[in-house]
């Protein structure tokens, strides 16, 4: 269906091919509101044929979007005797309309994640028409919300829910949207980012054993994300240069050629991390214990030789935390761990490139914490230097 079609179901009565349901579409072209709609026909063959049809309502000065709208709805209910659906539901409209403009654009732990948030609204109010909510309604809701969940499900959230309304207003289901006003609360529920200390990383990796160990030791040092460090190939290892290559990544047993960050044009400084000799010399040695070592198998191998599981890995690096004394750990954590340490090591463009953002504030809004100690530090330097 063309962006400008807005005919939804086609039946035959009598012969004549008419429409249930019909929107068109308000545009605004060189000053004017044009309305534009379509006519179905039948050829000969019994083939159907659209035909658009589109008109001057006014000059934009003259009259509102919504004025235009009211003009086209009449023009469509005169001449083809059709009147807008104004009682599809909230989840009807994601399903249908919204959802199918967006997904395919999703990779699929986005996918996920966004499907799960999409649930919490349908849950809420799918089964209501879309004129029905109000802003008042929705920001009670909004409001709860953010007792109960995190800062960053309650930002998302409202962020679908402006979009999905303002899509159902640009395709006229409803004349103003309820959520373009829509706020997060001031008082949102702190968000625990806990990191690791020195000491608390040394115990693990005195604790871990034979891939694991050799898997923190590398995750410390790159703060590669799992998907990243669990497509890792022999190939990607570059001792000479004490490097590694990262350029795939892999989602449940499935290897993608792209990262988060990267893809095939994503410049040198993205795709690649360095080193320490610490972890080089551990990845030789493990080079010379795995049961996979050829160029293009897994440097992570699971024991039939393919790629390990992110949620494997994770429930075992956790019992290895608990062992040792820590509440829980991690991927994130180990990321949150290094950019946190990072930080006072070097400069805001370093932490940027260990983590590989695109952008070093991404880095510092969402994963370098303030140390105590370092924080003390510094105000003693500041205080040292304004007494001269």
């Amino acid at each position: 269906m063309s962006t400008l079609g807005q005919l939804c179901i086609l039946v035959s009565v009598g012969g004549e091919l008419m429409g249930r349901i019909q929107h068109g579409t308000v545009i605004k072209k060189s000053g004017s509101w044009y309305g534009m709609y379509s006519q179905w026909s039948l050829n000969p063959d019994g083939v159907k044929i659209r035909h658009q049809h589109a008109f001057r309502i006014s000059g934009v000065n003259e009259m509102t979007k919504a004025d235009a709208r009211r003009i086209l709805a009449a023009r469509i209910e005169t001449e083809l005797h059709l009147r807008a659906d104004r009682k599809m539901t909230v989840q009807g409209f994601i399903e249908s309309r919204w959802l199918p403009l967006r997904q395919s654009s999703w990779r699929d732990s986005t996918k996920k994640t966004n499907l799960y948030l999409l649930k919490l609204i349908t849950e809420k109010f799918g089964a209501l028409p879309l004129e029905a909510l109000d802003a008042v309604q929705l920001q009670i809701w909004v409001d709860e919300l953010a007792k109960t969940r995190s800062k960053g499900l309650t930002h998302h959230v409202r962020i679908f829910l402006r979009s999905i309304f303002s899509e159902a207003c640009e395709s006229d289901y409803i004349r103003k949207s309820p959520a373009r006003l829509l706020r997060v609360p001031v008082d949102l529920r702190p968000v625990l980012k806990p990191f690791l200390t020195v000491p608390q990383i040394q115990a693990l990796l005195q604790a871990a054993q034979g891939t694991d160990r050799v898997l923190l030791a590398v995750a410390f040092s790159t703060a590669l994300r799992p998907g990243e460090l669990l497509a890792l190939e022999w190939r990607d290892f570059q001792p000479g240069e004490q490097k590694l290559k990262v350029v795939r990544t892999v989602w449940n047993g499935k290897v993608r050629d792209y990262t988060k960050t990267t893809d095939a044009d994503s410049s040198r400084t993205l795709t690649q991390v360095f080193l320490p000799e610490s972890v080089v010399s551990a990845l030789e040695q493990w080079r010379t214990e795995t049961a996979y070592p050829d160029d293009h198998d897994f440097i992570f191998a699971a024991e039939y030789g393919g790629s390990q599981w992110r949620a494997g890995v994770a429930e075992r690096l956790r019992a290895l935390a608990v062992s040792v004394g820590i509440p829980t750990l991690d991927f994130r954590m180990i990321r949150r761990t290094v950019a946190t340490l990072v930080q006072g090591l070097g400069s805001a463009k370093d932490v940027q490139a260990v983590l590989r953002h695109s952008k070093p504030e991404t880095a510092l809004a969402h994963y370098s914490q303030p140390q105590e100690e370092s924080v003390r530090q510094a105000v003693d330097r500041l205080d040292r230097l304004l007494k001269g």
